[in-house]
């Protein structure tokens, strides 16, 4: 009898420890009702899974293959899991921070690969009968919040974005907005403040990155700005309160936050030649490789070296404009190349005569220099008529917010499970409180 007992205790706990590792390794379920596996949160192919081996890690300076073999997994094996990611992701291009979650078999063998590069980018790879993995890039949802803050300027933009606790994205933001109307190196006096209605998004209560700017006003020592975004049935596009586009013809700079170095001026002493003679651009200091943008849709009409100018690129604008980028250290853009407002043509260097980097900034009307700062900065279409009610619907809401934030000088945010609506209600009866 002893030894009929332990022959039952022993399969018992032979039993017990396949159903634990079973149920071992997160992702996999079985669904009573259709008898299957779920390998992705959600009902999946029934596969046949003999697993019982759950490792997690993070790659460090390793490479990926380094990192599998440190688990006894074998070369054949780890040769069939890279060649199945290939369609989706090259695993030249991993990063230390990388994480990966191995599903392993009792021979070591791969039944279930995770790797993870972001919060937004997660690879999943489910072992196929023939050997090899079915592999795709996971669909991540991700929770939108939208909150609102107000930044004064001490010493600059970015600083005031950054000890609010922000990131450097909404100060990049805020200078894309306002690009056409504000040069942010010469016009922010200290005191201005910037008021901003934002978007944020999480996964799983975590932050993960921030969204779109939905609403902005500048309120300058010497002028106010507002910026609203909105759809007009093709692009989302900033407007201002009476749904005329910010977005002009031509930017005020061609590089972000750069220092003007030298102005225009038909009678400058210059420091390389020793003598007057006319400055007929701009010039904006910058460090070497800094982006340089063009500042109005057109066509590539010289890239090269050119005289004093150095590495230069030209642009050709209708009405007979023209801009020219000079002592360039890289150029992106050829001859023919036709190139939009804001796209990236050449990189900040010191080529040419040259005390030092920067970019000179020249514009020029039927071959005639001209001074950047008085050229006209024509619109672009405003709204149609037609969408002015749903428009002005808009403005009041966000509007309102932003206005708020300035009188009050305060920040809000709202928590995920809120929605814009009832953020816009909440500052409603704050400013209305006691009225009642």
């Amino acid at each position: 009898m002893p030894r009929k007992s332990n022959g039952i205790a022993q399969r018992l706990v032979f039993y017990l420890i396949g159903v634990f590792f079973l149920f071992a390794c997160p992702g996999f379920a079985f669904d009573s009702q259709k008898g299957q596996y779920d390998t992705t949160g959600s009902v999946a192919d029934s596969i046949s899974v003999s697993t019982n081996v759950v490792v997690e890690g993070q790659l460090n300076h390793r490479t990926l293959c380094a990192a599998l073999l440190s688990y006894d997994i074998s070369e054949a094996e780890i040769l069939a899991l890279s060649n199945s990611f290939k369609p989706v992701f090259d695993f030249r291009c991993s990063r230390p921070k990388d994480r990966y979650h191995i599903c392993v078999d009792d021979n070591n063998r791969i039944q279930k690969f995770v790797y993870k590069t972001s919060p937004l980018d997660e690879y999943e790879a489910i072992k196929r009968d023939d050997g090899g993995y079915r592999v795709y890039k996971r669909e991540i949802v991700l929770n939108r919040q939208v909150a609102a803050k107000v930044f004064t300027i001490d010493t600059s933009l970015c600083k005031a974005v950054a000890e609010s606790g922000e990131t450097h994205e909404i100060a990049n933001q805020i200078v894309e907005i306002f690009a056409w109307d504000i040069d942010f190196y010469l016009y922010p006096r200290k005191g201005d403040r910037i008021a901003v209605v934002f978007e944020r998004y999480y996964r799983d209560g975590k932050y993960v990155k921030n969204g779109k700017i939905l609403a902005a006003r500048y309120a300058g020592s010497q002028k106010t700005y507002s910026a609203v975004n909105f759809n007009d049935g093709q692009y989302d596009e900033y407007y201002d309160q009476d749904g005329n586009p910010l977005k002009k013809m031509f930017l005020r700079i061609p590089v972000k936050f750069g220092k003007m170095t030298s102005s225009y001026s038909i009678r400058r002493f210059h420091p390389v030649y020793k003598r007057y003679k006319p400055h007929t651009g701009i010039d904006y200091g910058a460090s070497i490789g800094t982006p340089i943008f063009a500042t109005a849709n057109g066509k590539v009409t010289f890239s090269g070296r050119k005289g004093g100018y150095g590495k230069l690129i030209i642009l050709k604008h209708p009405n007979g404009y023209q801009t020219y980028y000079g002592h360039c250290s890289k150029l992106l853009k050829k001859k023919g190349d036709l190139v939009e407002q804001g796209q990236v043509v050449a990189r900040v260097g010191m080529t040419g005569v040259t005390t030092g980097p920067h970019v000179h900034y020249e514009v020029r009307v039927n071959g005639k220099p001209i001074n950047p700062n008085t050229v006209k900065k024509s619109r672009a279409k405003p709204l149609r008529p037609e969408l002015m009610a749903e428009f002005r619907k808009v403005v009041h809401q966000r509007m309102l917010l932003v206005n708020n934030l300035l009188d009050e000088k305060t920040s809000l945010a709202m928590s995920p499970r809120e929605n814009e609506n009832s953020l816009y209600s909440l500052v409603w009866k704050e400013k209305n409180v006691g009225k009642e």
